[in-house]
């Protein structure tokens, strides 16, 4: 079954695209000043998850593309 994104489905990915990356930058820029390893740990795994849901979104887009 072939299930094709709609421009509406387009318009969510996109804006989740750019709260992710904006996410993602914030929480690179607030590890700097973390000073507890714990909370620093948290933020980092936080930060990988969202890098690895912002690389999956953007494979779904390049298939979705074809």
């Amino acid at each position: 079954m072939i299930t094709m994104l709609t421009p509406k489905d387009i318009m969510y990915f996109n804006d989740l695209l750019d709260q992710t990356l904006v996410l993602n930058k914030r929480i690179a820029n607030e590890l700097e000043a973390l000073s507890n390893k714990d909370v620093k740990t948290c933020f980092e795994d936080v930060n990988q998850a969202l890098h690895d849901n912002y690389m999956t979104m953007c494979d779904i887009l390049k298939k979705e593309a074809k």
